[in-house]
């Protein structure tokens, strides 16, 4: 039961991922308003919740055609890979990220069944079980998800939809 529910509430935050990309404006994907642009952001999203389905560092396997160094948001731990000679070189497009997160979808319960939920998360720098390595990645997921909505809600674009589950979007 608590797999399918945590596969259920990956696939409604990625669901809820999927829309705020779907509404970000051409002119605003990957431009220089922000520190990092919205595609960067999402893509940062996508990398993580590969990276932690894995079971360690050492399993992680790139997303098809990923752009070296864009997951990296600039942040200052040692796992948020801060080698400041990483140049990101191009970026990803609205449909390259849907198909990640299509891919991800695909593959999600097959990868929570996959570790058990009790063990250790398998990264040292979350000293806790796989399950709230599982919440955390959610969280993470809604963090930002969040902060790419504030951003389109601030230019005018409204009519997101909260999912309760990856089946029922609910307008708010």
């Amino acid at each position: 039961m608590i797999v399918d529910i945590l596969a259920s509430q990956y696939k409604a935050s990625l669901g809820m991922l999927r829309q705020a990309i779907e509404k970000v404006p051409a002119e605003q994907w990957n431009n220089d308003e922000y520190n990092n642009p919205n595609w960067q952001i999402a893509y940062h999203v996508l990398w993580g919740v590969k990276f932690y389905l894995g079971a360690n560092t050492e399993s992680y396997v790139p997303l098809e055609n990923s752009i070296e160094g864009a997951e990296s948001l600039g942040g200052t731990q040692d796992w948020e890979n801060t080698d400041e000679g990483v140049m990101v070189e191009g970026f990803h497009t609205k449909d390259e990220l849907i198909s990640f997160i299509t891919v991800l979808e695909q593959n999600l319960l097959s990868e929570i069944e996959g570790l058990a939920l009790n063990e250790n998360s398998g990264f040292e720098w979350y000293p806790y079980s796989r399950l709230e390595l599982h919440i955390n990645n959610i969280r993470h997921i809604q963090h930002h998800t969040a902060q790419i909505t504030e951003r389109l809600k601030a230019k005018g674009i409204i009519g997101f939809s909260w999912w309760a589950d990856e089946n029922i979007p609910q307008v708010w």
